[in-house]
């Protein structure tokens, strides 16, 4: 017992000793390390890491790895500093300590920034964020995540990276650290709204960011931004209150900030704010006070950025009527930031190769728009065509340079953003190319304006399938990153709510988990990026040889509009006259085409309107019988992308019913050309026939029954090899798990658009699909019929075109759509398919099925209910291919028959025989 006692208390003195010995050494390392001469720092850490007088533990010897790195990283021997730094890491990750850890890596991101390893840098932050520390290594790898997004144009990947240090909630317990993510998520803002000329009109982003100011107001008590923090988050307020059109208010924020940055001796902050005070001074129309700030940037400033920009704006906003006057301002922007000052004699334009190796792509886009738009209007006042050349070489070179950023950039919302950024630009292209007479590349300048986020979208879902990655795969992806983006969007509406950061973070988690398996399992999967092609004008006219045929495509903007129509002769370019008017003609033809009843004065000024329409889009000689019995393709674009041409009066007189342009011309559209031959791509391959899904009553009280659909459904139980869903039945669970088994998929039910978000959505039986949920969700369908009021509503984004439920299907491989343009009359509406059905079964292809569909609806129908409310919502999108459709044979009645026939021709027989 003696001897027990002694042995127990020799392991705790010995235990003690060992510890006091490690506290020792650590105490060693660190007063080595706060020595000022490196190199005798190396010596004697090397002197410690060879002592074999003292043991050490694995947490001594990460101690000496580090702070060896860090000696050679001062040394600037960076392969020395990282072969210690992967040893340091290699120790401590077998260790608790996360902190310890991440001070490593952070210390390993900092030596691949030297060697010029961004990747390597790049996936160092997101493993430390990946293991969710709340020190302060965490906090600035999300910072620095979001630097580099912003650096790279990805301002929308950039904002979730905050946004998810944000929702992690042991790192935000910090008010610190939880300012300075806010403070980052108003600086990022301000960049998205630096350069923005119109804001949306809802202003959720100003409240957004009003709200994190307020968390850093409210942490202040805590922890209080301040000096160079706080005085670069006033100038980043000011500048979101300035696009929001708050000069007052950004004014004051930006004296705050200069005040600061004055008093600091901080020139190049000062020299920023300066710049947009005088921004602010010119819309003011203080047009000195802005020139002079200007100058003062100009002349104090030693940052080519700070010059260029300075230079860029002088030209802008300085006043002068004369636009040549204003053209050396925004070269000398380009000849700055490009570093070519005494390099060139005269202004040439830059190679995209030369501004990609700048890597101030997004500095010299705005000074390129700036330069395109002013080149133009030298043209116009001084009518000398030599302005008109240089303008579109200048719009060709911003359409390569806003494809390159935006194909760098992850997210669809800064796919999205650099997007809006080029919407003038092809607007301004189409009328350059107008006034030189240049029709193909005006096409080319149309269908880059389309859908293209949608085209690189489903360019990717088809290498992905390409790869041989389940379909269960791809679904489970997008489920995700639909519940990511859902609850992202909630969160940043409540950011000061814990449990909404919690269900953010590990929804977030878990989407991460699963896309770092997919990569390990398919290591292609992160090379399935794709870009896309632009359909030329010389191809789309050798597919409309027919005579029969037809196309017109559009781009409007409320500055102008122009159209391009081809009907086997020369293509006509067109300008439509009288913009502003022809846009409230647009206003006055969408109230009168959703209005249940007419009186005589009412469907007067409705024909005189629409008649004005027609003839603004097909501005040509003998337009209506140049259409008259075609098959014509329409590519629509902004306002008109909400109105069926089939209802236009091609006569300003005559029986309206008789006058509609269905009555001569079979009409069907297209996002665009090059959209339309990706989807072409996919070879669906259905198995069955005809799905219907008609719910007819809801869960949800909130939705009316539908009183329409057991005559929908009688109509479609005729047809072979269909599966017919109604009430409990049609779930939403039973349309996932039928909707990739057929060539057409019928949804007979509700539709529409969230009144917060604006996401267009369907109803099921159980419970509403947003058309978020629907991307990811292949289908082998040929045609999608959407049976429901205003399934092809939905938002309209600038160069994108129109976000609505039939992307959905598109995206995910259907080759053509058919839905409606607004709350169609069931009765009306279900006679109108049904006439479609009985066309489709007869072979005819399906845009002239719904032709005749209308047309015979209008001669079956008086005067009051002949108006386009009742017969006209509905439009076609895609394919125009005829479909198989053949009734169920009674096969009890063919064997009867033939049984009869069989008796028949016996019993004569045998009676012949007989009298024989």
């Amino acid at each position: 017992m003696i001897f027990l006692r002694r042995i127990i208390v020799f392991l705790l003195l010995f235990i003690g000793l060992s510890a006091y010995a490690q506290q020792s050494l650590a105490l060693r390392i660190d007063s080595i390390a706060n020595l000022k001469d490196t190199e005798h720092k190396i010596q004697l850490f090397e002197a410690v890491l060879k002592d074999t007088t003292v043991a050490k533990t694995s947490a001594i010897k990460g101690m000496l790895f580090h702070e060896l790195s860090r000696c050679y990283y001062t040394l600037k021997d960076y392969e020395e500093a990282f072969s210690y730094s992967t040893k340091a890491i290699e120790v401590k990750s077998k260790l608790s300590d996360v902190t310890s850890l991440n001070k490593s890596r952070y210390k390993l991101a900092s030596i691949y920034r030297k060697q010029k390893k961004e990747v390597e840098r790049y996936k160092v932050f997101l493993t430390i964020i990946q293991d969710g520390g709340a020190d302060k290594y965490t906090l600035n790898s999300y910072r620095s995540l979001a630097q580099i997004e912003r650096t790279n144009g990805d301002l929308y990947k950039a904002l979730e990276y905050l946004n998810n240090g944000l929702a992690n909630t042991e790192l935000c317990k910090n008010t610190e650290f939880e300012s300075q993510l806010s403070s980052a998520v108003i600086i990022n803002y301000a960049q998205i709204y630096s350069n923005t000329i119109v804001v949306e009109e809802s202003r959720s982003d100003l409240e957004i960011v009003k709200k994190h100011y307020k968390t850093i107001i409210v942490n202040s008590e805590k922890f209080r931004l301040k000096g160079k923090s706080l005085a670069i988050l006033h100038n980043s307020l000011a500048i979101i209150y300035d696009a929001f059109g708050d000069l007052q208010e950004a004014l004051t924020y930006y004296t705050l900030a200069k005040d600061y940055f004055t008093k600091s001796e901080d020139l190049l902050n000062e020299l920023d704010v300066i710049t947009n005070i005088g921004i602010i001074q010119a819309k003011l129309k203080n047009y000195k006070a802005a020139d002079k700030s200007f100058e003062e940037v100009i002349h104090k400033s030693s940052d080519k950025e700070q010059i260029a920009t300075a230079y860029d704006d002088l030209g802008y906003y300085k006043n002068t009527s004369i636009t040549k006057e204003k053209l050396p301002y925004f070269e000398k922007a380009i000849s700055v930031i490009l570093e070519r000052e005494n390099k060139l004699s005269a202004f040439q334009l830059p190679t995209l190769a030369e501004i990609k190796k700048s890597d101030y792509e997004q500095d010299v886009l705005i000074y390129l728009i700036d330069l395109a738009d002013h080149y133009m209007q030298a043209f116009k006042q001084e009518n000398d065509k030599s302005y008109l050349i240089k303008a579109k070489k200048t719009v060709t070179l911003i359409d390569q340079l806003v494809s390159l950023i935006r194909y760098e950039a992850d997210t669809e919302a800064s796919k999205l953003f650099w997007i809006e950024k080029g919407v003038n630009t092809y607007m301004l292209a189409v009328e350059i190319c107008y006034l030189l007479d240049d029709t193909a590349n005006a096409f080319y300048f149309m269908e880059k304006n389309k859908a293209l986020v949608l085209q690189e979208n489903i360019k990717t879902l088809q290498t992905k399938l390409a790869y041989n990655i389940s379909a269960e795969s791809l679904e489970r992806e997008y489920k995700l990153h639909y519940d990511v983006l859902t609850l992202q969007e909630e969160f940043q509406q409540h950011v000061e709510n814990d449990e909404w950061k919690e269900t953010y973070s590990a929804k977030n988690k878990e989407y991460q988990m699963f896309m770092d398996s997919m990569k390990h399992v398919h290591p292609e999967y992160i090379k399935t990026k794709q870009k896309v092609g632009i359909t030329s004008l010389h191809s789309v006219i050798a597919e409309f040889e027919a005579k029969e045929t037809a196309f017109v495509e559009y781009i409007l903007h409320e500055t102008g509009g122009y159209g391009i129509y081809y009907d086997t002769e020369k293509p006509i370019f067109f300008k439509i006259s009288n913009i502003s008017t022809f846009h409230e003609q647009l206003k006055t033809l969408q109230t009168f085409m959703t209005k249940r009843t007419m009186n005589s004065a009412e469907l007067t000024a409705y024909q005189e309107v629409g008649y004005a329409v027609f003839e603004q889009l097909f501005p040509f000689e003998n337009a209506s019988e140049r259409l008259k019995n075609k098959k014509l393709t329409i590519i629509a674009d902004e306002t008109l992308q909400y109105i069926p041409f089939e209802l236009l009066p091609t006569q300003q007189s005559g029986e309206l019913s008789e006058v509609y342009l269905v009555n001569n011309v079979e009409t069907s559209y297209l996002q665009s050309f090059s959209l339309f031959e990706q989807i072409k791509q996919k070879q669906n391959s259905p198995t069955q026939k005809l799905l219907a899904i008609a719910p007819y009553e809801f869960k949800n009280s909130a939705l009316p029954t539908l009183t329409g659909t057991e005559k929908v459904l009688e109509f479609l139980s005729k047809y072979d090899s269909s599966v017919l869903l109604t009430k409990k039945e049609a779930s939403k669970e039973n349309f996932l798990k039928y909707r990739n088994d057929f060539e057409i998929i019928h949804l007979n039910t509700h539709a529409g658009l969230d009144a917060k978000t604006q996401t267009p959505w369907i109803a099921f039986y159980d419970e509403k699909m947003s058309l978020s949920e629907l991307f990811g969700l292949e289908n082998q369908a040929d045609l999608v019929i959407l049976d429901a009021c205003k399934t092809n509503d939905g938002v309209h984004l600038s160069g994108e075109g129109l976000i609505n439920l039939s992307r959905g299907f598109f995206y995910n491989g259907t080759q053509s759509v058919l839905a409606s343009q607004w709350n169609v009359n069931e009765q009306a509406g279900n006679e109108i398919l049904q006439e479609f059905y009985t066309e489709i079964e007869k072979g005819t292809s399906k845009s002239k099925a719904l032709q005749l569909a209308k047309k015979a609806y209008l001669q079956n129908h008086d005067r009051a209910q002949s108006i386009p409310y009742y017969w006209a919502a509905f439009t076609l999108t895609g394919s125009t291919n005829s479909v198989t459709l053949q009734p169920v044979q009674n096969y009890a009645y063919i064997v009867v028959g033939i049984t009869i026939v069989v008796f028949l021709l016996l019993f004569f027989y045998y009676r012949k025989k007989t009298l024989a």
